[in-house]
């Protein structure tokens, strides 16, 4: 056999050499990379929370004007001239006195709308909160690997 003396079809075994130092220097790679993932999620989290913070400002300050303009638009839509714009000759019959007193109660009613309106704005972070807490609970149910007797199971069309 002229080349050596291996057998036909078989190749010579060579050792194989230690990987390089290169191994390790890419688990510190991935460790920062990880570092960096993480900063990265924290720093959104951070920009969420005070973008959830600034929606919620919108909204109160925004259902706060609508509150406002339904206060002020009827005011400003009332004629001029009320009792309390009349010259001291003039007295106010019981027409102006009845209307005057009209505009004082639908002012209270109006009054009590505003600070009902005010009431529900507060409580929508609640309410959003508990909604978000029964999602969360109805997943978990679903995801449960239970028996449920046939009758109270769902057909899916």
């Amino acid at each position: 056999m002229a080349g050596g003396s291996h057998a036909r079809g078989s190749t010579p075994r060579r050792k194989r050499k230690a990987p390089p130092p290169a191994a390790a220097a890419e688990e510190d790679e991935a460790e920062s990379e990880a570092q960096k993932l993480r900063r990265e999620v924290e720093e959104l989290e951070d920009e969420l929370a005070d973008l959830d913070r600034r929606v919620l400002e919108h909204v109160r300050s925004n259902a706060a004007c609508l509150v406002d303009a339904a206060v002020t638009r009827p005011t400003a839509l009332r004629p001029q001239g009320t009792a309390l714009f009349l010259p001291c000759a003039q007295l106010p019959t019981a027409s102006e006195s009845s209307v005057a007193e009209e505009d004082q109660g639908q002012l209270d009613k109006l009054n009590i709308l505003k600070s009902k309106i005010e009431a529900t704005i507060a409580d929508l972070p609640k309410v959003l909160e508990e909604r978000n807490e029964s999602v969360v609970r109805c997943e978990k149910m679903e995801s449960l690997t239970v028996n449920i007797h046939p009758v109270f199971r769902r057909k899916l069309m």
